[in-house]
């Protein structure tokens, strides 16, 4: 039987042309006995509020944020203001890509930055050094845990993204505005069922260059369980 999408706020057109893209569908297995892993509270806040006062902080107040929901949508429609809320109502059956696709077709044609949802970040790992290239942020500090997805570079970019690696993909990757409409049709080309690492390695394998910069003083943390919040 195919499930509706209950729920997309219209696109959004804005001044300095960046649109975040949170990727918060997924059950989150480390983190469902909490609920949606964006509601998830981080200190005197929750993962979510954290994550857009960073970016706001960033790139200002009217900055264009999407939330990919899937996972207790209903409670994340309901507890969340102030952004576009796009539900994957296919979170229990599909990976990330399909959020990823959700999102960006929820978008007019922009710099896009994608963001696991259970991330803590500092401002300077959504400052690529530049927005004509993809990049994405990585971590050489030892800041994320063993079991997060590294990479493999050269002195330009990043070769391959795979477990098992020293050096850390922070999961943030920014994709500028000249390749929008090329990213957005190949995730609606993509097997709904990869990961989102899976997918920067297709790019990789038609030959786009993805960039990588490193923030060796900034905070990134991911929250897996109510452990992490400690």
């Amino acid at each position: 039987m195919s499930r509706q999408i209950r729920y997309i706020t219209a696109t959004k057109r804005t001044a300095d042309n960046n649109t975040f893209i949170i990727l918060s569908a997924g059950t989150g297995r480390r983190t469902k006995n909490y609920g949606n892993k964006s509601l998830m509270p981080y200190g005197n806040k929750r993962i979510i509020d954290h994550q857009v006062e960073t970016i706001r902080s960033a790139y200002g107040a009217n900055t264009d944020i999407v939330l990919v929901t899937g996972y207790m949508s209903d409670k994340v429609i309901r507890d969340v203001q102030g952004l576009r809320l796009v539900e994957n109502p296919f979170f229990d059956s599909t990976h990330i890509v399909e959020s990823m696709r959700k999102g960006i077709n929820a978008c007019l044609e922009s710099n896009v930055f994608f963001i696991h949802g259970d991330l803590i970040f500092s401002q300077s790992f959504i400052k690529p050094p530049s927005q004509d290239n993809i990049c994405v942020p990585i971590d050489r500090n030892s800041r994320l845990d063993k079991t997060t997805v590294g990479v493999i570079t050269n002195i330009n970019s990043v070769q391959n993204f795979s477990y098992g690696l020293p050096d850390k993909w922070s999961q943030i990757a920014f994709f500028p505005k000249s390749v929008f409409n090329h990213i957005k049709s190949k995730l609606n080309n993509a097997d709904n069922n990869m990961s989102s690492f899976e997918f920067m390695n297709e790019l990789i394998k038609t030959n786009l260059q993805i960039s990588y910069y490193e923030s060796p003083k900034g905070k990134i943390k991911e929250v897996h369980s109510i452990k992490d919040v400690i």
